[in-house]
């Protein structure tokens, strides 16, 4: 096969090259991954620390807005005895949430009686917001305090829903939001008045910080304490962080990459299943257990929590056995919704908008993820049951937070971060948000410029297809930590978490 040219070549051969070579031999690693670090990191410090994250650079999360309320409302719950119901979102993000939360709480209300409660949401009957239903189902088991995680900030409604019965509510939740003013604590790292360094943490994220801030307050434990006490929630942290699909960098690398050491060192219930005998790596974490556990959203979310905090072996086969076949119907079910998204898609300059039949809301979710990988352009994804209206979006280059709070005029609910989104919404305003959604896109566009003349980026390494392996290191790849460009002389490729080779053509 004769070498096609690679652009770019003959300029990466040098670059930086000294300094790969110094990476390689004070890091002990592949000069080909030394190549790559160096023209990330040309700040020695700043490699290392992304060459290997310490759990001692977690920072204190006495500065995220209202945790020390938060820790105080329910420690005066505990002490009265009242009943807590943890109310979280219906994604492995949310189970994880609730399943460092509920563990937290266990350890902390040391009683026989059934006190702590955990709800995940239903999307398709909950929607984006507090159900009145169930927490009236709830305070009747004797609930006073309602905490939700992964889930809670976005819709002012929720307050209301909590004060109109008479229960007190305390917010962990780490999407976005434009207000500071909370009339209960709201534990939020993304608010406009946060102090805190680094306000991309998972819904797990926040969780563990709380958990964290909680054990240091009741059991004055010091940050390597608590580490130590209760590493079994770096798995979790790890796979929220992971599957929730936020930046890469800074406290969730460490997350990530510590919660990998521990899962492969832990003799946990859920963990035993899943790893069995063999050393798990990102890529069994990415394509075998956060699938599994998400399918619980498809059937019975409380499955997703249920795996994660059960001491019972036969209890957590059995679901995990449910759960896999759910996995494979519901592979089958998206692909189908794809095609049928696919056929209906309009495209517009700046965005694809497919409005299909309604399917279950996690499928509109996938399906928006698929198509906007197949159009590489923001995508809305749009299911009509009866009078209502589902959306699902995702996108690269658009907050769309940002976009759905400039229209939330239209929706009956919604919530989200910068990258993938959702709302509630009466048909009647379908066409009007479908117009101002083209508009508000057409406008950003407008502001940004012409992207298109923007210079093709050159790879970033050369490696063989057969060496990727030695990139593991690298993982996870997202946001803030995309996967490399590579090419082997031959091809220019990239790679995804799960190791697969993409070809770039």
């Amino acid at each position: 096969m004769t070498n096609k040219h690679i652009p770019g070549r003959e300029n990466f051969v040098n670059t930086d090259k000294v300094l790969a070579q110094k990476y390689a031999a004070d890091f002990s690693i592949p000069l080909e991954l030394a190549h790559i670090v160096a023209k990330r990191f040309p700040k020695y410090n700043e490699a290392k620390a992304f060459l290997f994250p310490d759990v001692n650079d977690l920072l204190d999360p006495a500065t995220i807005p209202d945790i020390e309320s938060a820790a105080d409302e329910i420690i005066a719950s505990i002490n009265k005895k009242e009943g807590i119901l943890i109310y979280s979102h219906d994604d492995v993000d949310g189970f994880t949430s609730a399943a460092i939360m509920y563990k937290t709480l266990k350890d902390i209300y040391r009683t026989d009686e059934e006190l702590i409660f955990v709800y995940p949401l239903v999307r398709e009957k909950d929607g984006y917001i507090l159900n009145g239903e169930v927490l009236r189902e709830y305070k009747q088991k004797g609930v006073k305090l309602v905490i939700t995680v992964d889930f809670g900030i976005s819709s002012e409604h929720n307050f209301q829903v909590a004060e109109d019965l008479g229960l007190k509510l305390v917010v962990c939740d780490h999407h976005e939001t434009c207000s500071i003013d909370f009339t209960v604590p709201v534990v939020d790292p993304k608010r406009p008045d946060s102090r805190y360094p680094f306000r991309e943490l998972a819904g797990a994220g926040v969780s563990f910080k709380f958990a964290q801030f909680f054990y240091q307050k009741i059991f004055r434990l010091t940050a390597n304490e608590f580490f130590k006490l209760k590493k079994e929630f770096f798995p979790l942290v790890m796979m929220g962080t992971i599957s929730d699909r936020v930046m890469v960098r800074g406290e969730n690398r460490i997350f990530c990459t510590h919660g990998l050491q521990i899962y492969n060192r832990i003799n946990e219930p859920w963990i035993n299943h899943f790893r069995g005998e063999r050393q798990a790596s990102i890529a069994n974490i990415v394509s075998e257990v956060i699938p599994t556990i998400a399918s619980a959203a498809y059937c019975d979310p409380n499955y997703g929590v249920g795996i994660l905090v059960s001491d019972t072996s036969d209890y957590i086969t059995e679901t995990v056995t449910k759960l896999r076949a759910v996995t494979v119907e519901r592979r089958k079910d998206v692909e189908l919704l794809f095609k049928n998204a696919l056929a209906a898609a309009k495209i517009f300059p700046n965005m694809i908008i497919s409005i299909i039949p309604f399917s279950k809301q996690h499928y509109l979710g996938a399906v928006a993820a698929r198509l906007k990988s197949y159009y590489k352009r923001t995508t809305v994804v749009i299911g009509i049951k009866d009078d209502k209206c589902f959306g699902e979006l995702r996108s690269d280059d658009i907050d769309l937070f940002k976009m759905l709070y400039h229209l939330k005029q239209y929706f009956l609910d919604f919530g989200g971060h910068r990258r993938a989104a959702g709302f509630t919404m009466l048909r009647q305003s379908l066409d009007m948000y479908v117009d101002k959604t083209i508009q508000y896109t057409s406008e950003l566009k407008a502001i940004a410029g012409n992207r298109s003349s923007a210079p093709q980026p050159l790879p970033e390494g050369f490696l063989n297809k057969s060496d990727i392996g030695i990139l593991k290191s690298l993982a996870p790849f997202g946001e803030g930590n995309p996967a490399p460009l590579l090419t082997d002389g031959v091809d220019v490729y990239t790679i995804d978490n799960r190791f697969f080779i993409i070809d770039k053509k």
